[in-house]
């Protein structure tokens, strides 16, 4: 009976199962998007101004929302159908992600691997690949909340707003910006990509076994920041083609020539300093709020499993 309890993992080895990494990363997400919404929101209005409106920046277009659509009614507009999205997002991505990541290390610890540690082109490609997965059901509600965070004091809710977008473009329009969404599924790679590593180095230098919530803050904004710095373009032209008059009739390439002709290749960093600001605060939190309750989540998944584990040494003992 002792040599079988051997096969009960020790806490320090178990793994939380990519429910508890789903969940942790959807109820981090939504507290993070409770809080950063009106950068959100702001983020949104300034790529899709004009030059002479973009200069007010981002404090000057959170306080003209407030003061001209209703308060903070008009800087949470579009706050259910966003909430929606991204707990639906946060939760398939980090499923999906740690399911994969799982499998690619059995498959590196059966390939006789010395480590079953992910190298830079799987961490990279399983982040990308969750990241698809995930805003194929999730873009139809991002582009309904775009829409309803565009439409200033238009009193149109999530149903109307839809059933405007099967009009205008049928079911396939619930899908407009997908084609730049597949290139920005590198962003989310990248970020966890850049934050385990900045952490690994970081607690190896540091001799420490976990972060403190301020250095998860501070290591996660950092990768986000840098991930939004690399794939920014295609953030600003996918808000373009969903929000834009102009945009809502053309392509990903069409919007992308029209673009550079009006503004030249800065053009597409247009909005840029406020989306990494909005970024940076985003996943902050959420990375902040996700370490926090992945923690609990795993005294209680594991006690879940020890119980398992314990039914199943008493029923091969009978």
């Amino acid at each position: 009976m002792q040599q079988k309890g051997a096969d009960i993992l020790p806490f320090e080895d178990y793994k939380l199962p990519p429910l508890g990494h789903a969940i942790s990363g959807a109820v981090g997400s939504t507290v993070a998007n409770l809080f950063i919404y009106p950068l959100d929101i702001s983020t949104t209005r300034l790529q899709l101004k004009g030059d002479d409106e973009e200069k007010q920046g981002l404090l000057g277009t959170i306080v003209n929302i407030y003061l001209k659509e209703g308060g903070l009614k008009g800087l949470y507009a579009g706050l259910g159908s966003d909430t929606l999205a991204t707990v639906l997002s946060s939760f398939i991505y980090f499923y999906c992600y740690t399911a994969l990541r799982n499998v690619q290390e059995r498959m590196n610890s059966n390939m006789g691997k010395s480590s079953t540690h992910l190298n830079i082109a799987q961490e990279l490609f399983l982040g990308a690949e969750a990241a698809l997965i995930s805003r194929v059901f999730t873009t139809p509600v991002s582009n309904v909340t775009t829409r309803l965070q565009t439409a200033g004091q238009n009193e149109k809710g999530f149903k109307q707003t839809a059933l405007d977008i099967l009009k205008e473009k049928g079911v396939t329009g619930f899908w407009t910006g997908y084609r730049a969404s597949i290139v920005l599924v590198s962003n989310p790679s990248i970020t966890y990509f850049v934050f385990e590593k900045v952490k690994s180095i970081y607690m190896r230098a540091q001799n420490k076994s976990s972060l403190s919530g301020l250095e998860v803050f501070l290591f996660s904004a950092l990768s986000k920041s840098i991930a939004t710095m690399i794939t920014y373009p295609f953030i600003f032209l996918r808000t373009r083609m969903i929000g834009h008059k102009e945009g809502k009739q053309k392509g990903m390439v069409e919007t992308l020539k029209h673009v550079i002709a009006k503004d030249g290749i800065l053009g597409l960093y247009k909005g840029m300093q406020a989306q990494l600001i909005k970024g940076f605060f985003n996943q902050g939190i959420m990375y902040m709020i996700k370490d926090y309750v992945a923690t609990y989540l795993a005294l209680v998944f594991y006690q879940s499993y020890k119980l398992r584990m314990r039914a199943k040494l008493v029923s091969s003992a009978i």
